[in-house]
């Protein structure tokens, strides 16, 4: 045990002593986080965009329709420029768009026009234009309606379009109603939407006093499950990587001979595994103090679930001597890095299993695809954290059976590592086929 707590004492040491560890301690988050923190910083460095759109209205009844809702649209970016603290600017890249329109004679309309139109637009005078038909509140007689065409050079993700779409649609929907001698502004009232407010459930304290349900924000409930399984993830591949490139270094140096003078394999992969272990605990202690930190800071800290933090640190103990194990194993049986690429890409799959399905697990955390990927145990650290996250009730035989399991699948990984580990660190030249390690792996 000296021998083996010397050496995980050193494999912790070389992880986090070193420039390359404080840097990916900080590129992490910024990795996983870039958009968000990229958008926070940049929503308040648009501008006011001045957009002049041009109108050939064949129906002649929608201009005055347009020009009224262009005058409440800019007023409102008025405002909105005006205000020191907008939500509705929080995540966007510019201020808003300020509209103008140029109405063009419909009786001159033509292909030429059009593409001297599309000239304009190219050379930067005019931002869109817009051709209404006639008639365009009828439909045909399988109950189709017109179309309108919007022409300009981000016609497929344009705001405009969208506002453009709304004005016009308001206008028909108006004159519909009136033919049929139904008030639209009655109409409107009717249709304005009751908000429906999600909430947690009810609780009741040691005193027996019911608290009341709180509100529940949906992206809170969205991307504070998916930040806890990417911090699962991040200090997984954090802690397992380096532990390719020490052995693969090791064996490729042959400092590995020297080593296995005074220690023996399962010594050395035994003290390799615990100072790969320590240093992952130390990566999340580093994360999760800053998180709580920067959430005490504004102001969120009650949405720190601090009930899940020992299952979390259970599970990430046990994922990472699982992938640890694994990838100490593929680096002792080859040569070079690019020789362990392949054989890592299934474990990489693995691996990245909850990236692909986390958001229909935070739908359904306890359906029967969330249920059955937590008990598969190549995803069972990630996928168990993720739903305990999202805060809905979780049968408690199901962790306490995810953390069996992954101790069992753990146990089974490490030994088979440690069979291929003491043939394959002194193994050299050509690198060993699959059936080869498998033959390693039931003979040692």
């Amino acid at each position: 045990m000296r021998k083996i707590f010397t050496i995980a004492a050193r494999e912790y040491r070389a992880m986090v002593g070193t420039k390359a560890f404080l840097l990916s301690i900080i590129m992490m988050p910024i990795l996983m986080g870039g958009s968000l923190l990229a958008m926070q910083f940049l929503k308040n460095t648009g501008s006011i965009q001045e957009r002049t759109i041009a109108l050939i209205d064949h129906s002649g009844e929608m201009r005055p329709s347009l020009q009224m809702a262009a005058n409440v649209n800019n007023s409102q970016v008025e405002k909105r420029k005006n205000s020191e603290d907008s939500e509705e600017t929080e995540f966007a890249m510019t201020k808003g768009a300020k509209y103008s329109l140029e109405v063009i004679d419909s009786a001159t309309a033509s292909d030429d026009l059009r593409f001297e139109l599309s000239e304009r637009i190219r050379n930067g005078d005019l931002y869109a234009f817009v051709e209404i038909p006639e008639e365009v509140h009828l439909v045909d007689d399988e109950g189709n309606p017109k179309h309108v065409d919007f022409y300009s050079e981000d016609s497929g993700l344009s705001d405009s379009k969208r506002w453009v779409t709304q004005a016009i649609n308001d206008r028909v929907a108006a004159i519909r109603l009136q033919n049929e001698g139904i008030d639209y502004s009655t109409v409107k009232i009717a249709q304005t939407p009751t908000r429906v407010r999600g909430l947690g459930l009810l609780s009741k304290d040691a005193d027996g006093a019911i608290s009341k349900a709180k509100e529940k924000d949906e992206l809170t409930a969205i991307f504070l499950p998916m930040g806890i399984m990417m911090l699962m993830f991040g200090v997984t591949l954090l802690a397992a990587q380096p532990m390719l490139e020490s052995v693969l270094e090791e064996k490729s140096q042959r400092i590995a001979e020297v080593l296995l003078g005074s220690a023996n394999p399962s010594q050395l992969m035994g003290g390799k595994l615990i100072g790969t272990v320590a240093g992952s605990l130390t990566v999340f202690t580093i994360y999760a103090l800053g998180g709580y930190i920067l959430c005490r800071y504004q102001g969120y800290d009650d949405l720190v679930p601090f009930r899940i933090v020992p299952w979390f640190v259970l599970f990430q103990v046990l994922g990472v001597l699982f992938y640890s194990a694994i990838f100490m194993a593929v680096g002792s049986s080859v040569s070079q890095l690019k020789e362990a690429q392949s054989l890592l890409l299934p474990v990489w799959m693995m691996l990245m299993i909850p990236l692909f399905v986390w958001m229909l697990i935070v739908q359904e955390p306890n359906g029967s695809l969330a249920t059955g990927l937590s008990l598969f145990p190549p995803a069972t650290a990630s996928m168990m954290v993720l739903r305990m996250a999202t805060g809905a009730t979780i049968p408690l035989w199901q962790p306490i059976t995810g953390v069996i399991v992954l101790t069992l699948a753990t146990a089974f990984v490490v030994f088979v590592a440690g069979r291929i580990f003491r043939v394959g660190i002194l193994w050299q030249g050509k690198t060993p086929k699959f059936s080869e390690l498998i033959r390693w792996a039931w003979s040692g």
